[in-house]
């Protein structure tokens, strides 16, 4: 069965729109594809809207694999929504976000005095090593001020990893912002040696809570789920404004113009993944809306 496409042109500031068939199965093959593609950018999209969906995702480090904190992808940009040491991972506050520093396994071998920068001014100080006693003073400095600080011991597995907790953290309290795992200490040819094989770190400094209306490029916020259980750990939906735009556009399309008549048909290259339109089109008209099937609309200056 042939399928059918929307095109909405502009001419003198009037809009029309006219429904086309594209005979050609190739052609349709390929505009699916283009559809497609677009989709998969975002967890879902219908109808104008945006769901970004917050997954389960696993630690670099082995050491923590039996573990998963929260990840919400917005637009190609991860963030951690904060979350409690005691709590679910689904009870996390889905609107309230900070961006993921580092997640890694890297190994660090330091000496006191030494640090590793972390990145956005984060900054991990070893200050003393007491290989009898088996634990070493680290601490979290941001901007070179410090944040916190602990004497962490090896003795057991369990004691080698340093969770960092803050409150008052977008009104949240006990949050978790940072995880270090102290594989082992040992000594030196001139001095103690700290092995770190685990940092995981948030910018809990530049978190921000995302409230209904507001807005991310070209995305507002339109309603906020919160997590129930294990498969669904909660939800951001967004309206798209370009979307918005073009549907009011639409709302238009019936003013009547007859100097516009469109004409543009398809001449599909499906070797090249290509579908060339050739403009026939009456009126001049200064744009073109490209409505692909259901997923994807365009406006163009240029004809395809």
């Amino acid at each position: 069965m042939p399928k059918t496409f929307r095109k909405l042109y502009t001419y003198g500031g009037k809009n029309k729109m006219k429904i086309y068939t594209v005979v050609s199965l190739a052609a349709l093959a390929v505009l699916i594809a283009v559809a497609s593609g677009t989709a998969s950018v975002a967890d879902n999209v219908s109808n104008g809207t945006t769901t970004c969906n917050v997954v389960g995702t696993n630690y670099e480090l082995d050491s923590w694999s039996n573990e998963q904190y929260p990840v919400i992808d917005l637009f190609e940009e991860k963030y951690v929504p904060l979350f409690s040491r005691d709590d679910d991972i689904w009870d996390a506050h889905v609107n309230k976000l900070a961006s993921l520093i580092l997640d890694s396994n890297e190994t660090h071998t330091l000496k006191p005095g030494e640090n590793v920068d972390l990145g956005n001014g984060y900054t991990l100080d070893v200050r003393e090593i007491d290989i009898e006693g088996e634990n070493v003073w680290l601490e979290l400095t941001r901007s070179g001020q410090h944040v916190a600080n602990k004497t962490v011991s090896i003795d057991t597995d369990d004691n080698k990893t340093w969770t960092v907790i803050l409150d008052d953290v977008q009104g949240e309290s006990n949050v978790v912002v940072m995880k270090v795992h102290v594989k082992q200490l040992f000594v030196g040819a001139e001095s103690s040696i700290v092995w770190i094989d685990g940092i995981w770190l948030i910018d809990y400094a530049n978190a921000r809570t995302l409230n209904i209306g507001d807005k991310l490029g070209e995305f507002t916020l339109k309603e906020i789920i919160n997590g129930v259980d294990e498969s669904n750990l909660g939800s951001l939906v967004f309206e798209n404004a370009s979307s918005s735009d073009n549907t009011s556009v639409a709302d238009h399309a019936s003013l009547d113009d007859d100097a516009l008549i469109s004409d543009s048909p398809a001449s599909p290259s499906p070797e090249k993944g290509q579908v060339k339109f050739t403009d026939k089109n009456a009126g001049s008209p200064t744009s073109w809306y490209w409505n692909f099937l259901k997923y994807v609309t365009i406006k163009s200056k240029e004809i395809f």
